[in-house]
């Protein structure tokens, strides 16, 4: 998952938003660690060499991790079995808790694959170890458009908040080493740090915790089911979804689809249903910033709508007939 060390700093400098300067010096230095370590002990000291802070810390983890952990398809496909223990006493079942996190921590770091427990377990234990108040969340993601109007698993997806100056501070790092293809076939490394220390609004996009205290926001279950897909290159774009409101546009007796966007930028839009092969740009009513497209759909199925920026899938929504 390594990039040459030119290259890296070349996408540092040109990515739209991809990477925050204020942590291009953490990963110029993260990215000339070896990308292999024998255990998390020996990536932590290396870590508490080269960094003090809190926040640098974090980083320096999240960027190794995402930099050179793969997301571990086959592992997803295989449906991996909850690990279950018996206990006597409470010492015992806390201690089994720590052998079980500890074990999948060296077995991530050494085979650098995994799956979002994987992910999210390693980043736990290496915050823990340079002294990085963490914690380690499960709960549901929209991660594709067939998630769409569903409500949150408990134990869908995982990922960590940590705490600096006193403020939680969320992360997936399993988002921000790249992704998979719509049916989770091949997964693309591809460095991402939209996934640290994301705003809790953008992240509730995609994210609902078990814990509901690190949501942050306030929003519910309901909320969470009524959203549409929202694929990672929306946040790099200024565009504002005015009109639907909700992930499933409920079709009756009108064959027509209402969309309004603002736009300031004026960037290029295209829009494409499920079984089109290409997307095609629609006419839009403009005024100012806002733009208002009317999509003609006369089929009887139900159906999927994308919305393209500049040819980059941006949010998708589900279109329902009843």
């Amino acid at each position: 998952m390594r990039s040459t060390f030119f290259t890296f700093i070349a996408i540092l400098i040109i990515s739209k938003s991809l990477f925050s300067q204020d942590y291009a010096k953490v990963d110029t230095i993260v990215q000339n660690y070896s990308n292999s370590f024998s255990s998390p002990d020996k990536l932590a000291k290396q870590i508490n060499r080269d960094f003090t802070l809190s926040e640098e810390k974090a980083r320096a983890i999240y960027t190794w991790i995402a930099l050179n952990v793969e997301y571990d398809i086959e592992l997803l496909k295989s449906k991996p079995k909850k690990t279950s223990f018996s206990y006597r006493t409470q010492e015992e079942k806390l201690e089994k808790e720590r052998k079980i996190i500890e074990d999948v921590a060296n077995k991530t770091i050494r085979k650098k694959k995994a799956i979002c427990h994987g992910y999210s377990t390693l980043y736990k234990y290496l915050c823990d170890l340079v002294s990085v108040d963490c914690e380690y969340i499960s709960g549901g993601a929209i991660s594709k458009k067939q998630d769409i109007g569903k409500l949150p698993k408990k134990n869908g997806h995982a990922w960590n908040a940590v705490k600096i100056k006193n403020e939680w501070k969320l992360i997936d790092v399993t988002w921000g080493a790249g992704y998979a293809n719509e049916n989770s076939t091949r997964f693309t490394p591809e460095f991402n740090d939209f996934y640290f220390f994301t705003s809790p609004e953008k992240f509730f996009l995609n994210h609902y915790p078990k814990d509901t205290a690190f949501l942050i926001v306030d929003k519910s279950p309901i909320d969470f089911a009524n959203l549409p897909y929202f694929n990672t290159n929306y946040f790099h774009w200024n565009i504002e979804i005015i009109e639907p409101k909700t992930g499933t546009i409920d079709l009756t007796h009108n064959d027509s689809i209402k969309i309004i966007l603002r736009n300031p930028q004026k960037e290029s839009i295209s829009m494409k249903f499920k079984n089109k092969k290409k997307s095609e740009t629609v006419l839009a009513n403009i005024e100012n910033e806002f733009y208002t497209f009317e999509i003609e759909y006369k089929k009887s199925s139900n159906t999927y709508l994308t919305i393209y920026i500049n040819s980059e899938a941006i949010v998708t929504f589900k279109i329902k007939r009843i």
